[in-house]
């Protein structure tokens, strides 16, 4: 068992809520920084939580972390679970590395600027992965080297709401309109490559990039705009990526948990799109399945070596739902009956709301939604 105490630096969101649950799941209580402007609906209901601060700003839970948290007699491990939060860390690297361990890469900024996505692609351009062609406008210009159809995004994902900045342009027409609705004033185009499938490949560096990966994950529905919400774990089973994908983190210098996003173009080909430098929302299903990354990388930074004792796979393919989402964009949307989506499932091996262990985040989340319909 870690003696350490573990911060949890979260926002109100299912992905915040299974760092906690991995947390608990291996017997440790963390106390949670919880950033929500609103009144929170999910993340505070956990039972595994020690004690609990509420903070309406960044700047607040930076605060509050250095207040708290800077006097423990062993460095605390804190843990960030959004691009937000891990760049307000990342922002503070030279105050902090002396007293807490958190994901960095060894210079302050440096996984800011990583996260601007056409730095990270060049990153992985350079280090052998192939990426679609990408280019940084200003909102409302016209690009000078895409052909049609294009997708737009955020340029950075620390960007508030990022994810409603993504449209898919078929001519100038289509891409002027989107730009009435993009809130960003540089915005990145992107060739729009046709997809056959997703992949996600998560694990963990230490000392400066040393990378661990081996499971991957796939999907079972994909949308054409952003990744499907069922899902599976299998073997990694890309070899011909791995070296380049192990240049890219030592480039990157960085140590912490990590996801990797890849795009399997209709073509045949794994086309790179950007990697989190944190947990992403399958970190708690790839606990669940065996493999504890979030333990390991504490592990493997206390020893200085990557630590894999605590990984004991438990079946593969391991199948996991965000259940609430996909029954809004499977079921509600017509694309699979009630009955098929019920039997997916409950045939599903983990949830990212519903847990059996931990349920009251789950009733709670549905009676905030149905209550705030009310109103």
């Amino acid at each position: 068992m870690i003696e350490n105490k573990f911060v949890v630096f979260a926002v109100d969101h299912f992905s915040s809520l299974g760092v906690i649950r991995c947390l608990g799941e291996a017997g440790i209580r963390p106390d949670v920084i919880l950033f929500s402007v609103q009144k929170p609906k999910l993340v505070q209901y956990s039972k595994y939580i020690a004690v609990l601060h509420h903070v309406r700003s960044l700047e607040e839970g930076y605060k509050c972390l250095v207040d708290e948290y800077v006097n423990e007699s062993t460095k605390p491990f804190v843990l960030a679970t959004s691009d937000e939060v891990e760049s307000c860390l990342d922002l503070h690297y030279d105050e902090l590395k002396d007293k807490f361990y958190f994901y960095h890469a060894q210079e302050q900024g440096r996984v800011t600027k990583m996260m601007q996505k056409h730095v990270i692609v060049e990153m992985a351009k350079r280090c052998g992965l192939r990426i679609p062609k990408t280019e940084i406008v200003s909102r409302g210009e016209s690009s000078k080297m895409l052909k049609f159809p294009i997708l737009t995004k955020a340029p950075t994902s620390t960007i508030h709401n990022w994810k409603n900045n993504v449209f898919i342009c078929h001519n100038e027409d289509e891409l002027q309109e989107a730009y009435k609705h993009i809130k960003c004033e540089k915005v990145l185009l992107q060739e729009y490559i046709e997809k056959q499938d997703e992949l996600n490949v998560e694990g963990f560096c230490i000392d400066g990039g040393e990378a661990y990966f081996t499971l991957q994950n796939r999907f079972h529905r994909i949308t054409n705009k952003s990744y499907g919400n069922y899902a599976y774990i299998e073997k990694y089973s890309y070899p011909e990526l791995e070296q380049a994908i192990r240049r890219l983190f030592r480039e990157t210098h960085y140590s912490g948990v990590f996801e990797l996003e890849f795009m399997i173009g209709k073509d045949g080909k794994c086309y790179f799109l950007e990697i989190n430098f944190r947990n992403s929302a399958w970190l708690y299903a790839y606990s669940k399945c065996g493999q504890p990354l979030l333990m390991m990388w504490a592990k493997s930074v206390l020893c200085n070596k990557i630590i894999t004792e605590d990984e004991n796979i438990r079946k593969l393919p391991f199948n996991l739902m965000d259940e609430i989402t996909d029954f809004k964009w499977s079921v509600m949307s017509g694309i699979v009956s009630p009955f098929t989506w019920l039997k997916e499932c409950l045939g599903s091996d983990c949830h990212f709301y519903y847990n059996k262990q931990d349920s009251r985040p789950f009733y709670m989340y549905l009676w905030n939604r149905f209550w705030g319909l009310l109103k």
